[in-house]
């Protein structure tokens, strides 16, 4: 898939100030996954794969009252703000690349393929 068509993907599901459910690292970070709610009430799915560069940078002054994993899913303090896509060869080695702001959280996350889903819920 293009970055264009990715970036068109994301934009479609219309996640502007929506909460963030669930922000999951897996295998040594080669596999990242960010869960939100559509208006519609259906889960709408970021996973990135094979990825190479993973950063998550969380506002320091921001207080977290409680441990986020105790919260309760109206708890949770992280909408999604802005979402880009972009793409870069570093090295001869093609990657996209996605910056998402989530305040307090900013993700910048470089990997070989992004895959946008939307889930109803059952």
């Amino acid at each position: 898939m293009t970055v264009n068509k990715i970036q068109e993907l994301i934009n479609k599901y219309y996640y502007w100030d929506l909460r963030v459910t669930s922000l999951e690292c897996n295998y040594f970070a080669d596999e990242i996954q960010l869960i939100y709610d559509d208006s519609e009430g259906n889960n709408v799915i970021y996973r990135f794969n094979g990825c190479y560069k993973s950063v998550f940078d969380h506002v320091k002054q921001y207080d977290k009252f409680r441990a986020v994993k105790d919260m309760v899913t109206g708890q949770i303090p992280y909408f999604l703000q802005d979402v880009e896509v972009n793409e870069l060869v570093e090295e001869n080695v093609h990657f996209f690349t996605c910056k998402i702001n989530m305040f307090p959280l900013y993700l910048d996350i470089w990997c070989k393929d992004i895959e946008v889903l939307r889930e109803m819920k059952i």
